[in-house]
């Protein structure tokens, strides 16, 4: 049975024959031990010298064919934060751009006094008036060159805060409903108009109904007459939007702030 060098020198040293590493094993390399024969060389160098240059350099077209797609699949996407000069755009801020967040390199400039100015460059533009009292503002971005006007900071502070408190009293103008009965006490009453002045006062709008209660008893038609009276006499510094309407036993009237 043979054996290989290897295997032999593993058992030499198992069995403690060889005690050190032998010299002649250092003079095998590792190209030495894996090369092939010459005749497998030989072999493989006319295999390559059969394939065409055609089918190479179509390979390669196909290689680069699909670098490409991958590259295209993947598109770049402008940030929607800046503009395509590198300016901060008023992109999601529901205003019209300003000083730095303006694109455009030349303008048309309007001063505070209603002057026009044609084809001015912006950095000088930025330059010539106080940016803590004013703002350039883009009015009209559609234009070539765009038209751009100063604005004081106050009068668009001002503005922006009468717009944000019209806001907020529109969201409060909400129906409140006040109920009571026809046998209600003048206590009770003044106790439900008074929840009803403070709505009032903030902006709502408020509707009285007077209905009949279960287990109270029935009134005639000039006691109703009397009851509603004085709830119009204690809300008569507001206005009637919606005049007193019978409905069966049942009365509705509707009161808001005067203008």
């Amino acid at each position: 049975m043979q054996r290989s060098l290897s295997q032999s020198i593993c058992l030499c040293s198992r069995l403690n024959i060889i005690r050190c590493k032998p010299t002649f094993i250092s003079s095998y390399s590792t190209a030495s031990v894996f090369r092939p024969p010459p005749s497998k060389l030989h072999m493989n160098n006319k295999n390559k010298s059969s394939i065409s240059n055609g089918s190479r350099l179509a390979a390669v077209k196909d290689l680069f064919q699909v670098t490409t797609d991958v590259k295209s699949s993947k598109p770049t996407i402008p940030s929607a934060t800046t503009s395509t000069k590198g300016k901060p755009a008023a992109v999601g801020t529901g205003r019209s751009r300003r000083d730095e967040e303006i694109t455009s390199r030349w303008i048309t400039f309007v001063d505070q006094e209603g002057q026009v100015h044609q084809r001015q460059r912006l950095e000088s533009t930025l330059q010539s008036f106080d940016r803590q009292l004013y703002f350039l503002v883009e009015v009209d971005p559609t234009a070539k060159p765009p038209v751009c006007r100063l604005f004081e900071k106050k009068h668009l502070f001002d503005k922006q805060k009468a717009n944000k408190k019209k806001k907020t009293v529109s969201s409060e103008q909400i129906t409140k409903e006040i109920v009571f009965g026809w046998n209600v006490s003048l206590h009770d009453m003044g106790h439900k108009l008074g929840k009803a002045i403070q709505f009032l006062d903030k902006g709502n709008k408020v509707k009285i109904e007077i209905v009949y209660k279960k287990g109270q008893k029935r009134v005639d038609k000039e006691t109703q007459q009397q009851v509603i009276a004085q709830v119009q006499q204690q809300l008569n510094a507001y206005k009637l939007a919606k005049p007193p309407t019978l409905s069966g036993a049942n009365c509705m009237m509707q009161f808001e702030q005067k203008k």
